[in-house]
């Protein structure tokens, strides 16, 4: 009796990881893959570039696909709503000159330079985020600030 508890016990624990990581899981998919509006979606956001992934996940309660792409020469990054298409968020490679003046001081600061970095501008469900990549001290590391320079954890 007590084997047949034990084994019920660990059929419950290996349901409920795989549940778990089902439910954090991304899958990879093709733009072919994509419901009809989220495609449309991501060839206006990506056109004249080139789609190099597209994954498809839960964020927030809502089916979203993350479209990785590669437009005007720079890489960017696009959430499209699986539903209708909306676009709820993008990541863009901006120059570091385009980057509001307390992010620029507060990149400065933090890395001690302004050269050999990578800017992205990410702009997600009404909020406006930096991520700075770069080199600090024998590391490439990388540090978000909001707009007003104050560094998010």
């Amino acid at each position: 009796m007590q084997t047949q508890i034990g084994y019920i016990v660990r059929l419950m624990l290996a349901a409920g990881v795989a549940a778990l990581v089902a439910g954090c899981a991304s899958q990879r998919v093709s733009v072919s893959e994509m419901s009809a509006p989220a495609r449309a979606s991501a060839e206006r956001v990506t056109a004249g570039g080139t789609i190099q992934k597209i994954d498809k996940e839960r964020e927030r309660g809502k089916l979203v696909y993350d479209v990785e792409a590669t437009v005007g020469g720079k890489h960017a990054e696009f959430t499209i709503a699986d539903a209708d298409g909306e676009v709820l968020g993008t990541e863009t490679q901006i120059e570091f000159s385009e980057l509001p003046e307390a992010v620029s001081a507060a990149t400065e600061k933090f890395f001690g330079t302004t050269t050999g970095l990578t800017v992205m501008k990410c702009v997600e469900y009404g909020q406006t985020e930096y991520e700075i990549e770069g080199p600090k001290g024998s590391k490439k590391v990388e540090v978000t600030f909001n707009a007003a320079g104050k560094r998010i954890e």
